[in-house]
């Protein structure tokens, strides 16, 4: 009688997702790997997610402190990472599918290209990702990736991406917002206590007083009007601050009005206030025709990211895309 096969060796070889293999009566159960996401018959290990996150792992343990804060740190990592995983995955299957791939040839002028825009030599380039976790294979693979996106997104949505007047003139209102809350700025408010008035009332002397100070002093108006008794006998005038340090109902008005405009009457903690800017820091930002070149660019890649992410997420319903993590 020929000897019996044993079926536990193979049988190990296929076991995944937490299952345990048992080499005998008196072995210990190990957890052989654990599949943290699939992308269609593509399972995702976690091995591959610690692989990839290494470089990362290793910026959060030198920068953020030990414990709880670190743990949050590095559990944000590994969702990020395994997220652009299973992107990549995606972008692999599409890329397939349109025949795009990527040579040797681009990933070295890829690579020269960086050594250039950062003023070193390739030899340097590698060097430095190395230091940071990445040795060149890994940073070649890392490149092909990216062109591979690259490549293929201007494939599937180039010409997709219109940039109209309006969407440059909102951007540049959203700089000049975002610088506004960095800048100093000088107000007076005229304040109707909740409290002195029925909502009505408070609401009717309120719409009053903003129409007065379109024609009126607004300093002389203050002092007559407004209920606040620390600031009323000064003109409504408030110490220089930056508008991101106010309260937000007032940082919002004060940050959408110019220099020497007044806000409609708005609620903040139960009264009315009126604003007025007196005086705000000098912009640093260029004027928005000699901005406009930037601005493009800026919001091409705005609406580039828009596009690229919701084509991805096109592909996740197209793929079974389960994520374990």
């Amino acid at each position: 009688m020929a000897p019996r096969r044993s079926t536990v060796a193979p049988f190990c070889g296929l076991l995944l997702a937490g299952v345990v293999c048992l080499a005998g009566p008196a072995a210990q159960a190990t957890v052989v790997e654990r599949i943290v996401a699939t992308v269609g018959e593509r399972a995702i290990l976690l091995s591959d997610l610690k692989r990839r996150a290494e470089p990362f792992m290793l910026q959060v343990q030198q920068s953020v402190p030990a414990g709880a804060q670190r743990n949050a740190a590095l559990s944000q990592v590994y969702k990020a990472v395994l997220q652009k995983i299973v992107d990549e995955e995606l972008l692999e299957k599409a890329a397939a599918q349109a025949k795009v791939s990527i040579t040797p040839t681009e990933i070295d002028e890829a690579l020269k290209r960086v050594a250039g825009q950062n003023k070193l030599t390739v030899e340097q380039v590698l060097s430095e990702a190395e230091r940071a976790g990445l040795p060149e294979s890994k940073y070649r693979e890392e490149l092909r990736r990216q062109l591979l996106e690259a490549k293929l997104l201007n494939v599937r949505l180039q010409g997709r991406i219109r940039i109209t007047e309006d969407d440059l003139r909102s951007a540049y209102r959203k700089l000049e917002l975002e610088e506004r809350g960095q800048l100093g700025v000088q107000l007076a408010w005229i304040v109707i206590r909740g409290t002195n008035h029925s909502a009505a009332a408070a609401r009717k002397l309120a719409d009053a007083t903003v129409a007065r100070a379109q024609r009126e002093d607004f300093a002389a108006l203050a002092r007559a009007v407004s209920e606040d008794t620390a600031t009323a006998a000064n003109g409504g005038a408030l110490p220089k601050v930056q508008a991101e340090r106010l309260p937000p109902e007032l940082a919002r008005n004060a940050l959408s009005l110019a220099v020497g405009q007044v806000s409609q009457p708005f609620r903040a903690s139960g009264d009315f206030i009126i604003l007025k800017v007196l005086a705000r820091d000098p912009s640093n930002l260029p004027d928005y025709e000699s901005a406009k070149r930037e601005l493009g660019e800026r919001v091409y890649m705005d609406k580039m990211a828009q596009a690229r992410r919701s084509w991805l997420d096109n592909l996740r319903r197209q793929h079974h895309v389960e994520v374990r993590l």
